[in-house]
């Protein structure tokens, strides 16, 4: 269990606390907020797999009552996450801690600093691990949120049905997954590939496709869109998709799916092949073990240009409006000790963080989680090889790449009609932060 968050006094911290190196569980020496009244904390945990929500959430209910704090808990689901804070702002009624669309709301000025948290974890837990300097720090060097997990979408398979068809995992190309998804495949009782092609973020898998064929969004730095100085790329990518989406290999109505539908989809059994975290795995583990057996888990397959893995995170932020800054900062600093991170990680899809955290015990306990430590130390930041700022970030909520896709499929249009348009909409949104 977590040691209880020590609160100090100002005189205490002005006198530099030893407190921080007494070990692990050590709190940051942040002021308790002024006033006889309880301290209230509002805080959004974002929602989405209920065992780690769970774990989250009572957590901070545990934390609220051992430091005598007010605590109100909204768990918002993922997809909604955006326009409920975006709301909330308006409203002038925001939460003091939130767990999703940092970036989006860092580059809105809606955040708190919290550069100093982030570096005295990186001090006492270890340092970071992998990449996960690359998507905190800004090019000042400041900080607006603290990441507790890597995530990343791996290839999700059926072996049991590959076996049946003679194939042997992982297909090691793009068009290796194709090939062995219509041999395998069994419509309508089971399809190829379960990868949706319509405007949720989950279809951004195939601008990690197309970047594996050789093409990028924009300049080293950022700043300049250049998608179209790789056409012959693109061109390429597109007669991949084109066989994929004539092949009879992705179910009906992927233009359509939200970003439950290929969980929902595996776990029925109606997939041989996913790209997804191990929250399909997680779920399967609970509720269908039988099934968990039969599933492998593998990196991306590789394009002609070469492997792009991304990884994504999960993070807390405190909002700017915060009338309890130091209290936040306190929640922030008491989430991440190991202890309590290590009965976390046991029943979350978050690979490690801090180097403490790579000697937890479910590495080893369950081999379906060890793939998380290398995707976590090797995964490149999240649309690599662009430059993961604020620009790409809205970018992928628009699927932008997805919807150049449903234009050829859906809308009809031209290859170059469709790549016009989105160069024109990454033009548009790459402007807003030049």
């Amino acid at each position: 269990m977590a040691r209880a968050a020590k609160r100090h006094t100002r005189r205490e911290f002005l006198k530099n606390s030893a407190a921080l190196a007494a070990g692990a569980a050590a709190a940051l020496p942040f002021a308790a907020p002024a006033g006889a009244q309880r301290p209230k904390l509002n805080y959004w945990c974002y929602q989405f797999l209920k065992e780690s929500d769970d774990a989250r959430a009572n957590f901070a209910r545990e934390w609220a009552q051992k430091n005598n704090v007010d605590l109100q808990i909204t768990m918002v689901p993922l997809k909604e996450f955006l326009p409920k804070i975006t709301a909330a702002i308006e409203a002038k009624a925001t939460p003091d801690i939130v767990e999703s669309n940092a970036v989006e709301l860092r580059g809105r000025g809606q955040l708190l600093d919290v550069t100093d948290i982030y570096k005295k974890l990186e001090k006492t837990y270890g340092g970071w691990v992998g990449n996960a300097p690359k998507i905190m720090l800004e090019p000042d060097g400041r900080v607006h949120h603290i990441m507790y997990g890597f995530q990343g979408f791996m290839l999700i398979t059926r072996d049991d049905l590959l076996d049946k068809a003679g194939l042997k995992p992982p297909p090691a190309t793009w068009t290796d997954l194709l090939a062995y998804a219509k041999k395998a495949q069994q419509p309508p009782r089971t399809f190829g590939l379960g990868i949706p092609v319509s405007n949720q973020t989950d279809s951004q898998v195939w601008e990690d496709m197309m970047k594996s064929y050789g093409a990028r969004l924009a300049d080293d730095r950022g700043k300049r869109v250049i998608l179209g100085d790789y056409k012959p790329q693109v061109w390429e990518f597109l007669d991949f998709f084109t066989e994929v989406w004539k092949s009879g290999v992705l179910p009906p109505g992927v233009v359509t799916w939200d970003n439950t539908m290929n969980n929902s989809t595996y776990q029925a059994g109606k997939a041989v092949f996913v790209l997804n975290p191990i929250t399909i795995s997680l779920w399967l583990e609970t509720n269908n073990p039988e099934l968990l057996a039969k599933t492998g888990h593998y990196t991306y397959p590789r394009g002609p240009k070469g492997l792009v893995q991304p990884v994504t995170f999960g993070s807390r932020s405190i909002m700017k409006y915060t009338k309890v800054p130091e209290l936040a900062k306190q929640f922030l600093w008491d989430s991440m000790e190991p202890a309590k991170m290590d009965r976390e990680s046991a029943v979350s899809q978050w690979g490690p963080v801090l180097k403490d955290y790579l000697k937890f015990d479910v590495w080893k306990k369950k081999p379906f989680m060890k793939g998380l430590i290398e995707m976590s130390q090797k995964g490149e930041p999240q649309g690599w090889p662009d430059v993961f700022n604020d620009a790409w970030r809205e970018q992928f909520t628009n699927t932008t790449i997805s919807r150049m896709l449903q234009r050829l499929v859906v809308d009809n249009w031209s290859r170059d009609k469709a790549f016009a348009e989105a160069i024109d909409v990454l033009n548009k949104i790459y402007a807003k932060y030049a």
